[in-house]
Parts: C-alpha cells; structure tokens; sequence
C-alpha cells in the first residue's frame, strides 16, 4: 500500500512539474527588473521605441528598465511573444513589472517621460525611491 501511495505521488509530481524548455523566457527578469518588451516586425514603431529607450538610457538604468525586443522570426522571439500573448504581427510594448505582470500595453511607442511616470507610480518603484532617500542622508 505505501508502496503504491509512493508511486503514485512521484508520478503525480512529475506530471504537475512543466517542463524546464516551458519556462518563460521573461521569469529570468522577474524580481531583478522591469521589462519593456517590443514586440512586431522590425518597423519605424519599434525603432522610435529603442529611439525613446537608448536616449533615456540613465532614468532606464535607475528604474532597472530593460529593453526586450521580439521582432524576428526567431525561436526566442516566438517565446517572448508567447509569453506575452501576442502574435507579434503589429507593433506592441509591453511595461512588465518585477513581478512579473504586465503593467501597460500599448499599440504605439511610449515616450520616455510616460515610461517614468508609470513606472515611478508603482508600489514597488516607489518603496525603491523612499530606500534611495534614506540612504542619502
């Protein structure tokens, strides 16, 4: 009886287990960084977004913002893509907080000043900015 208890436990344990190839490409971010995720083909949307991004590189580096863009045919930014729910068919970034959430969608690049207005709202940007005070005094 135990033995059959045993059996069927690994077996039901390895069956909730997802494989490790499943995993999403984004949980290696999670609780270190938020993602901006772009995602479409490679089109003047996607370049003004890295355009926003590489100009505000300082306030990205201090919201630990990184930049992820799906916009090829790869395996990696069919993953992204799927990760994210989208076909990737036409141009969408994705604001995904530390959590992993996604915070904003949009269907047109967002400025760096909207970018730093939403991220600096959030509960866990802000509780960063009240560490960052205190240490400065």
């Amino acid at each position: 009886m135990r033995l059959r208890l045993l059996t069927t436990a690994i077996l039901l344990g390895a069956i909730a287990m997802p494989p490790a190839s499943s995993a999403s490409p984004l949980e290696k971010y999670r609780w270190k960084h938020r993602l901006l995720v772009v995602t479409g083909p490679d089109d003047a949307s996607a370049r003004r977004q890295r355009r926003f991004y590489d100009a505000a590189k300082a306030g990205m580096t201090e919201r630990q913002i990184i930049l992820l863009e799906a916009l090829d045919d790869g395996v990696s930014s069919h993953q992204v893509r799927a990760a994210v729910g989208t076909d990737g068919h036409r141009f969408k970034v994705y604001l995904i907080g530390k959590d992993g959430h996604t915070a904003f969608a949009s269907q047109t690049p967002i400025s760096a000043d909207d970018l730093f207005k939403r991220v600096d709202a959030m509960p866990m940007r802000r509780d960063e900015m009240l560490r960052d005070r205190s240490k400065e005094r």
